[in-house]
């Protein structure tokens, strides 16, 4: 296997990562606990793509990518067991998955603006930080619903997927406005 090849499989392996997500987020012990390994896992995934990518001379846009894919598989996961767990009002989640959809899409169109999208990392960095208090929220109301406790956090992960949208919409706004 090539050094591209391997860094390629690292960033590909959230795809089923985020397949297994999306099975085994319910509301059972084991599963949750499961569910947790497979979100360090992905993390792990894509911290290590492109410094591995890096330290063996094969970081490409081609690289960049199918990590990208790879991020974007797990958001979409993830977003798709908490709507099928009751987590995320329906439109909430239509409007993150199409957020997603449309910004792995652009960046294929607009191949050539690859280099100037660190001008919107601001954004999409929002977009991310937001992505991951809805992850963490999610899990706090998952641990709470094994517990057979109450927690209240359905309105305030509706408010930070709300903000991720805003800056998940930014961010496409302003990467078409790229000159």
């Amino acid at each position: 296997m090539t050094a591209r090849a391997l860094v390629n499989c690292v960033s590909l392996m959230r795809i089923p990562l985020a397949v297994a997500f999306v099975v085994f987020f319910k509301p059972a012990e084991y599963l949750f606990h499961l569910s947790i390994a497979i979100t360090i896992l992905a993390a792990l995934t894509d911290m290590a793509d492109g410094k591995l990518a890096r330290a063996l001379g094969v970081a490409s846009v081609t690289g960049r990518q199918w990590d990208s894919l790879g991020d974007k598989a797990f958001y979409i996961a993830v977003i798709v067991a908490f709507l099928e767990n009751g987590m995320l009002f329906s439109v909430l989640a239509w409007g993150l998955l199409v957020r997603e959809v449309a910004l792995y899409i652009m960046r294929v169109l607009y191949i050539d603006n690859l280099p100037e999208v660190e001008r919107i990392r601001p954004y999409t960095n929002w977009h991310g930080y937001f992505m991951y208090a809805v992850i963490v929220l999610g899990f706090l109301e998952m641990h709470a619903r094994i517990q057979g406790l109450e927690s209240g956090l359905y309105v305030l992960i509706q408010c930070f997927a709300l903000g991720a949208l805003a800056f998940g919409l930014l961010s496409i706004v302003k990467y078409v406005t790229l000159k």
